[in-house]
């Protein structure tokens, strides 16, 4: 038997969207355990045997479970109704893409992710945020890639993959990016020094960026801060692309920009 984690937060766990996709997995006989996002433990399943990941929830939670996913070298399906729904497919596909799941009948898309310092705990499947913590100074940075060098003025820099394109990069004015284009997009927040545009990279790139001393800033991985630094000395991170993938069922690489303009424009 096939062995399914639910990941959602409580607030979906109880919307009538959840127990409809119960209904559904259990008409299928799936075996599936079902837990809430924001107190998962993940370390918990590495050592099981995943074969799906679903998660019930807004784009927010999408990105969570793409990681858990990452983590467990296992499949996913984003469930959820969403006022936008970059990330995730509407639950009546459910069923359709389980059939093709189960009879090893399907299609995936391959989701890189943006990696700091080779560390593959944290993985970005939007973006890396290097932003200022006080609000009356600028962030010095200095960028560097293909040995060459462009220093920064602002309150900060956005590292986005092309999915997180339409994301705080775009809000940013980073350019909207075919999500089976695999980049890196450089986008400077409020800059100060001539760095008035995106810079867009392939593949390939390794991007190092330095911080000057005596900063205060924090890193954000997909929105989440896990560095908060006060640094005493020049720091010096460095930012590529994944050869590794999450495996996404039930989307495309539609960039969904009608979608995405209606909602932003209307």
């Amino acid at each position: 038997m096939k062995n399914l984690l639910i990941i959602s937060s409580k607030k979906y766990l109880t919307k009538k969207i959840s127990k409809d996709i119960f209904k559904i997995l259990d008409k299928n006989k799936f075996n599936y355990a079902t837990h809430e996002i924001d107190s998962l433990e993940e370390k918990k399943y590495r050592s099981n045997k995943i074969d799906l990941v679903i998660s019930i929830g807004g784009d927010g939670t999408a990105l969570k479970a793409m990681r858990i996913a990452w983590q467990l070298n296992s499949p996913l399906i984003n469930i959820g109704p969403g006022r936008l729904g970059y990330l995730v497919s509407s639950p009546d596909n459910l069923q359709s893409i389980l059939n093709d799941w189960n009879g090893s009948n399907y299609e995936f898309v391959e989701r890189k992710a943006i990696i700091q310092n080779e560390d593959q705990n944290f993985p970005s499947f939007n973006e890396v945020v290097i932003i200022k913590n006080s609000p009356t100074r600028i962030l010095d940075l200095e960028i560097e890639t293909y040995q060459q060098k462009v220093k920064l003025r602002g309150d900060g820099i956005i590292l986005s993959t092309s999915l997180g394109s339409t994301a705080y990069n775009y809000s940013a004015g980073g350019p909207i990016i075919q999500n089976n284009i695999d980049v890196i997009s450089i986008t400077p927040i409020s800059p100060f020094s001539k760095f008035p545009r995106s810079i867009v990279v392939n593949k390939d790139s390794l991007i190092n960026i330095s911080i000057n001393k005596n900063q205060d800033y924090a890193i954000q991985f997909d929105g989440v801060a896990e560095i908060q630094e006060k640094n005493t000395e020049n720091t010096k991170y460095s930012y590529n692309l994944s050869n590794k993938s999450v495996k996404i069922l039930g989307t495309d690489n539609n960039p969904k920009l009608d979608l995405f303009l209606n909602q932003i424009l209307r």
